[in-house]
């Protein structure tokens, strides 16, 4: 999520640079800068300067390997900037009206993009492991390595570290500024979370609160003011602001529940697929607190926004849309969209992108929706509609930052386990799309598969737990010195079926034909009699409700047919879908733990 900055009544003001065409003047140093960015990111357009309008949004375009500019109120790509070897990779953005980051996920690269002045830029590597995490205000930037607990501040111009290294006992849960520049974390092993100043001295704790009992489960929401926690081990539901706490009880019990990095607005939103249902609540200053229940598979969280609740169904496309006592009041679709949906909240829009195709949609304040128009030229016709039921001077000349930095692993944090290379899945792809059989009917190898649609990934555990307790000051309240013993996590069920997932999927009358089981989940080949297809899904049975490597395939065997889907899910992989008549099938799946895999069968 993006922060905010402002409300929709204000006026949007416009920051842009050109490149002047003609010779002497500064135009030599700007296209100097220009070229330098250029390489940075990949060789964008170097004819064309990039443009920054405060309001608008970068959404990233997987296939295209590109990140695009929206203007919000014409839905037009404004500009585009390509970014070297990221096509096909799940890049994560961050931005405010003067910086863009681009977080390659696949290869842990960070570029900043200076959107004003073209002045500076500058590159990061933060790696793989750990799930690092970048946060920006308006003047500040952090990356927050959730899984060892330490929070660095940077300079988000230059990426350059800023200051000492804040460290928590990892993992840890959020990582996003409120509009107050509060960073906030939840610290599980303490039963704590934690406000983060972020200034250009470093990272400091300004405020801690107790929500409950150290080794809890906990998900965390950053507010405009404040954050809820999410005790996933009971009902508590905790409002924490830097001066008061607001506890609530959830109407369901919040197991596996899951909430977006950052929520805007008074309305926030918890999803539970454990419970089927999505709670609502009324905000910090109190409101009612109310739930309602999930008609669809869902791997996402519901989004608030102006007062309702977007809830992406990756299977289907759509984003459903209820007011805050569950009455759906319309249905966004974006078939291009299925698996690959993303929601983001900025300045007064909701943007729906689906980065491996080239649809998104920009939805106002009042729920009327902008198509992104597409052209080569990075200008497209913004179309306006009614959400429906069914429905200057130049730059100076400045030196730029060492392109190479790293952060090092912090002291006693050991990095994670490799997979070895015989447990690698599948790539990616989209249910159903089809892929050429290896020549001579052999199965070919799960690495060999074409990127497609991933998650983002969540919080993991560290492999090894920090052995102190931050040297950060800590508020009054007093903790015993060493922490708790973490109890066993509780077991969570799978709160879907196949069949549910299938029929979400592609039409219905799914029936399971046949399964088998591997270490963390089993594998599952359904038919369906009306639609003529055979369905594959790999559900989890270890670590549900928590992102992890997961994939499933299904061929035919003489049509050479292939579906294919792999990527870091909470509850399953898939599904896929192959239309075999009068062909026999066989299915595989797995996960870094362990694989599955039938024989040809079920033919006709």
């Amino acid at each position: 999520m993006v922060p905010a900055r402002g409300g929709t009544g204000k006026p949007r003001a416009r920051f842009a640079v050109a490149v002047r065409g003609r010779a002497g003047g500064w135009a030599p140093a700007a296209l100097a800068v220009l070229s330098l960015l250029a390489t940075l990111l990949g060789g964008g357009r170097v004819g064309h300067a990039t443009a920054a309008v405060d309001g608008s949004a970068w959404l990233w375009s997987r296939a295209a390997g590109e990140a695009r500019l929206v203007d919000p109120d014409s839905g037009r790509v404004e500009r585009r900037r390509e970014v070297t070897d990221a096509r096909g990779h799940r890049v994560r953005i961050t931005q405010n009206d003067r910086h863009l980051l681009i977080h390659d996920l696949e290869t842990g690269r960070v570029s900043s993009l200076d959107l004003v002045g073209l002045g500076l830029s500058g590159r990061l590597d933060v790696g793989t492991r750990g799930d690092p995490h970048l946060a920006m205000t308006a003047t500040a930037a952090a990356v927050v390595e959730r899984t060892s607990g330490t929070v660095r501040t940077l300079d988000p111009a230059t990426l350059r570290p800023v200051g000492p290294v804040l460290r928590l006992p990892g993992p840890l849960a959020g990582g996003e500024f409120d509009d107050t520049g509060l960073l906030w974390v939840a610290v599980p092993r303490q039963g704590t979370v934690a406000a983060v100043k972020v200034t250009a001295a470093g990272a400091a704790v300004a405020r801690t609160v107790e929500v409950t009992e150290p080794g809890a489960d906990l998900a965390l929401t950053v507010l405009d003011r404040g954050a809820l926690v999410v005790d996933r081990g009971g009902r508590d539901l905790v409002f924490a602001t830097a001066e008061t706490t607001r506890r609530v009880t959830a109407p369901v019990p919040l197991a596996g529940a899951m909430v977006p990095e950052r929520t805007h607005g008074e309305l926030a939103a918890v999803t539970v697929p454990a419970a089927r249902s999505v709670v609502t609540l009324g905000g910090v200053r109190g409101g009612p607190v109310r739930s309602f229940p999930l008609r669809d598979p869902v791997q996402d969280p519901a989004v608030p926004f102006a007062g309702r609740v977007y809830l992406p169904v990756r299977e289907t496309g759509q984003v459903r849309v209820y007011d805050p006592a569950g009455r759906q009041t319309g249905v966004l679709s974006m078939p291009s969209g299925r698996g690959d949906l993303e929601l983001h909240v900025r300045e007064g829009n909701l943007f729906v992108n689906s980065p491996g195709s080239a649809d998104a949609r920009v939805v106002g304040a009042d729920g009327r929706i902008r198509t992104v128009g597409e052209s080569p030229a990075g200008r497209g016709r913004g179309e306006n509609r009614t959400a429906a039921p069914g429905e200057g001077h130049g730059p100076p000349t400045v030196p730029a930052p060492p392109l190479q930095q790293a952060f090092p692993e912090p002291p006693g944090a050991s990095p994670e386990e490799e997979a070895s290379p015989g447990d690698d899945p599948p790539a990616p792809r989209h249910p159903g799309t089809p892929t050429p059989a290896a020549p001579g009917g052999t199965e070919p190898s799960p690495a060999a598969a074409t990127p497609g649609r991933r998650t983002a990934p969540s919080t993991r555990a560290p492999a090894s737990p920090p052995a102190s307790r931050p040297s950060t000051s800590r508020p009054s309240t007093s903790r015993p010195s060493t922490p708790s013993p973490e109890p066993e996590p509780a077991t969570v069920r799978n709160p879907y079926t196949p069949q549910q997932v299938c029929n979400a999927g592609s039409g219905g009358g799914y029936q399971v034909q046949r399964s088998s089981a591997f270490s963390g989940g089993r594998t599952y080949q359904l038919y369906s009699a009306s639609t003529k297809k055979n369905c594959a899904v790999t559900m989890k049975t270890a670590g549900v409700g928590t992102g992890t490597k997961v994939w499933v395939r299904l061929a035919e065997q003489t049509g050479g047919e292939v579906a294919s889907d792999s990527g870091t899910f909470k509850y399953y992989a898939g599904p896929v879908y192959v239309h075999a008549p009068g062909d026999c099938v066989r299915y595989s799946g797995g996960s870094t733990a362990g694989s599955t895999a039938a024989g040809w069968a079920n033919c006709g």
